[in-house]
């Protein structure tokens, strides 16, 4: 039986499809022996983010043979090791991560059009060429779109230029859409007065305090999936976990 600490709406739809238990109350969590922790994990002290439960609490009511989770922390790798358990790091899968990674570039095309302007009519730079990076931009190609890619390496500008992709040259944009989770060294008097949409995870992609000296318009744009598409993110989290059932 798996267990799902609620929250993530992609998780209730999940829930309705697998044998599971899903609650954010300790007392539900009995004969549980796999458990689906929130993306982000645990803290330093085992509490279970977007939660008021510890795992430690959990653990020691049940025999949980896998625990699932976005990544995992040095704390939750080390309780599974001690207790044998098999710890199934989703975000580290590219099984998941691509089609996670599709659904996710859908979910911003979506967003971008929910305004009175198409995204068509958007010039935009995407910030890395990875799994979200390159669907967005087949996305952003098929409704032809003005757009460049900002390449974090090497092998990323080589794959920009053979699929014939422009890379940014930071003169002509509105938009930023940033797929990258480290705060780079921008040189923000070239973005002032630009909108942006961090869609990467913790720590972003920009420093906040320059963010508001240079006015710009900043958006952290999480949990795509489950806001655009709850039963679709949830049918990719039930193929995936299926495979270790």
């Amino acid at each position: 039986m798996l267990g799902i600490i609620q929250g993530d709406v992609r998780y209730e739809a999940l829930a309705k499809m697998l044998p599971a238990k899903l609650s954010k109350e300790l007392y539900d969590f009995y004969g549980i022996d796999m458990l689906l922790l929130p993306f982000g994990g645990i803290n330093e002290t085992y509490d279970i983010k977007q939660s008021n439960l510890n795992l430690l609490d959990i653990l020691k009511q049940n025999e949980i043979k896998t625990i699932f989770v976005g990544n995992a922390n040095t704390k939750l790798k080390e309780i599974c090791e001690q207790k044998k358990i098999r710890l199934i790091e989703m975000l580290k899968d590219l099984d998941f991560v691509i089609p996670n990674a599709k659904l996710t570039a859908m979910g911003i095309i979506d967003y971008l059009n929910s305004g009175s302007v198409s995204v068509s009519d958007f010039k935009i730079m995407i910030v890395g060429f990875g799994n979200i990076g390159f669907t967005l931009a087949e996305l952003l190609k098929a409704n032809d779109c003005n757009f460049s890619i900002y390449p974090m390496n090497p092998t990323e500008l080589k794959y920009v230029k053979l699929l014939q992709y422009k890379p940014t040259d930071f003169k002509d944009f509105d938009i930023i859409i940033n797929t990258v989770p480290a705060n780079l060294d921008w040189n923000y008097e070239k973005i002032k007065h630009k909108r942006i949409l961090d869609v990467a995870s913790a720590p972003y992609g920009f420093d906040i305090d320059k963010i508001n000296s240079f006015q710009i318009q900043y958006e952290i744009v999480g949990a795509i999936p489950s806001k655009f598409a709850p039963v679709t993110a949830a049918n990719i989290l039930k193929k995936y976990i299926e495979n270790f059932i």
